[in-house]
């Protein structure tokens, strides 16, 4: 793969694109139609090439009116994305995001959003009769989708009545008219409790979205920040620079200053027929629901604006691998947290859609360490959400080398004593084996975990005398890479 450039800090979704440009890794798609050929253009070359995909000249919408796909496809895009040095590895950048959010969780209010009078985001206004959301190429994704969806990698910005914390979610948001949507929150979302929270008072919740802004804020809108702590503080504490925000007219929320397209209007207590839409796991899990309307007050967009979109699938899809770095490093400093020692990695798979396959490192140096660690992984909420398995393993075990946890779960863990099972934790309704039944409310979900101790048994690592692997020594390995490098170099694309 070509070099990436690094990218400066708190740029917008234009200058992401530009310097994507510059790397080689975006290809300029043109004809495109919007009614499904965009959704599996995006799913082919997510299982492919992995390029960003900028699509314009959209059948049936003007020259301009642009989508943005395959935005955060693999490391160098994430770290592009947080302003990091690209050159890394899945482990090197889950490890740099988890010192990142350790050091910066602390400094989160002074890297709170800055307020300007004023921003692209406000070169177009639409409200009242002008409003017309289909006038943006919203994808129908997939031939079983439900209807063409908006939001995929948005950006929903609500705030808690009592509090005032804002919080950012990532939350698909299906068109239902041109100034109607419906949008799925499941129960574990912050957004969802500022919501009820509204309903309970008699009022309607003000609601903000983006769908078109920095992809820096993806990689924590759709991931586990604590609670309290709002993802814009979170991405600016990570930079060490806030993004700069405008006041909504509308709502008051604070709303992207560079964003590329917005609503402001308020999620009401109406429910209207919502999916089905293809979810993380894979599948059509969550069928059609009953979801709360978005009545829309407000438009606002770019000159020529760009949205963010992306789609699932069978995993590797367009957007299954920027969750795994972010929920390793979360799930890491979790584990550090509690008081665990000698966690040496944690990586959440791809394979897994970065929620079920859950692998951590660690040096092992007593008894029970091992069975500690794997139900804090598996039970703490970044590790918790749609999971299904964690596996533990010794330090000579690189957690993201998927051949690697395979081989240490066939030869190190014994079935009948080395798997521990949790049961009735949280659930999703969006699970293809959960089960649905008429009236069930989205907090009724449970579902199972498994904890795999592929590790050795602890009396042999306190004794040494675990059977070594095999393996060529030290020095002829050396030896043979020097004088045959010309044989066992990769071969790069």
């Amino acid at each position: 793969m070509p070099a990436v450039v690094i990218m400066g800090k708190g740029k917008s979704l234009r200058g992401f694109i530009d310097q994507l440009d510059r790397s080689g890794r975006l290809r300029r798609i043109s004809g495109a139609d919007w009614d499904l050929e965009i959704g599996a253009l995006t799913d082919a070359n997510a299982k492919n090439n992995k390029y960003a995909l900028l699509f314009d000249d959209i059948k049936g919408y003007p020259k301009g009116f642009r989508l943005l796909t395959g935005a955060l496809l693999d490391a160098p895009r994430v770290a592009l994305a947080l302003g990091f040095d690209s050159q890394v590895n899945n482990l090197q950048l889950a490890s740099l995001i988890k010192n990142k959010i350790k050091n910066g969780e602390s400094k989160t209010g002074e890297y709170s959003p800055k307020y300007v009078d004023s921003g692209p985001i406000m070169e177009n206004k639409d409200t009242g009769n002008k409003i017309d959301i289909l006038k943006f190429p919203a994808p129908k994704w997939f031939k079983n989708d439900g209807g063409r969806y908006i939001g995929t990698a948005d950006a929903v910005i609500t705030s808690d009545p009592d509090s005032g914390w804002v919080n950012v979610g990532t939350y698909r948001i299906m068109i239902k008219d041109r100034n109607k949507l419906a949008i799925l929150m499941e129960a574990s979302r912050h957004g969802r409790n500022h919501y009820q929270k509204y309903i309970k008072k008699g009022q309607e919740c003000p609601v903000a979205i983006s769908f078109g802004h920095d992809p820096g804020i993806n990689l924590f809108s759709g991931n586990e920040v604590p609670e309290g702590i709002s993802e814009f503080d979170f991405l600016g504490s990570i930079r060490g620079e806030p993004i700069s925000v405008i006041k909504g007219p509308v709502t008051g929320l604070p709303i992207p200053a560079d964003s590329e397209i917005a609503i402001e209007g308020y999620i009401t207590e109406e429910l209207t027929d919502e999916g089905p839409l293809g979810e993380f796991i894979g599948y059509y899990g969550g069928g059609k629901m009953l979801n709360p309307v978005i009545r829309i007050e407000a438009v606002y967009y770019r000159n020529d604006p760009i949205m963010l979109g992306t789609c699932a699938g069978k995993p590797p899809y367009d957007y299954s691998y920027f969750r795994c770095p972010i929920r390793s490093a979360l799930i890491w400093n979790s584990l550090e947290a509690t008081g665990i020692s000698g966690i040496k990695g944690v990586w959440c798979h791809e394979e897994g859609y970065s929620r079920a396959f859950t692998a951590v490192s660690l040096r092992q140096t007593y008894g029970g360490q091992a069975v500690m660690a794997g139900h804090i992984a598996s039970q703490c909420r970044p590790g918790a959400v749609a999971g299904r398995y964690t596996v533990v393993v010794d330090d000579d075990i690189d957690p993201s080398n998927l051949n690697d946890v395979v081989w240490a779960m066939c030869s190190r863990n014994d079935p009948a004593t080395g798997i521990h099972i949790i049961n009735d934790t949280m659930g999703t309704p969006l699970d293809p084996i959960s089960k649905h039944t008429e009236g069930k409310d989205l907090l009724e979900f449970t579902s199972s975990r498994a904890v795999v101790l592929a590790v050795k048994p602890i009396g042999s690592v306190i004794r040494g005398n675990f059977p070594e692997v095999v393996k060529a020594d030290e020095q002829t390995e050396e030896l043979v890479r020097k004088r045959w490098h010309h044989i066992l170099e990769r071969e790069t694309k």
